[in-house]
């Protein structure tokens, strides 16, 4: 990880963890269809921690696609738009993004800190704090907020130089 910083470690290691998750939820989910059909003894806890496992990944790895440009994007259009048309579409591209994910973020601590407090649980055949999800929903945010702004701040400069490529 030579000349990366410090968020570039946490976002690579979010995702290293999401791809460990991901691996455990097939290990997971072997062991079930083995204990439910060779040994005729399904394990009940199995699709409550898939499902927690799923929406994790999903926060955990969010920033990771955001800083590696893999989110859903038309290529269609912006291939046939100017390079400075591209440039401003890119800024209000991430300006929305900092703004969606500023409110999400927000609202997410404060909700994980009502819970928190209120002790909510999630309650299934595994009960588990709230606000365990919570965090992670305002973690992922909060890395997505960061990385909108420094693609927002990437664009303003490529803007600034009249638009040319990387």
């Amino acid at each position: 990880m030579k000349g990366k910083g410090f968020f570039d470690w946490v976002v690579d290691s979010m995702a290293f963890v999401a791809g460990v998750l991901l691996t455990s939820t097939v290990l997971i989910e072997f062991l079930e269809i083995f204990m439910r059909h060779f040994i005729r003894k399904p394990q009940v806890w199995t699709v409550d921690v898939t499902e927690y496992i799923l929406f994790l990944v999903a926060f955990l790895g969010a920033p990771w696609l955001l800083k590696k440009g893999g989110h859903v994007g038309v290529d269609l259009v912006v291939e046939r738009l100017s390079r400075k048309t591209n440039t401003l579409l890119g800024m209000l591209s991430s300006a929305i993004g900092i703004f969606v994910s500023a409110v999400v973020s927000w609202f997410g601590l404060v909700e994980t800190w009502n819970c928190y407090q209120g002790g909510v649980l999630v309650i299934k055949t595994l009960s588990v704090q709230k606000y365990y999800f919570l965090f992670f929903i305002f973690l992922g945010y909060f890395l997505l907020l960061i990385e909108f702004g420094r693609q927002f701040a990437h664009h303003l400069v490529r803007f600034r130089e009249g638009g040319k490529a990387d």
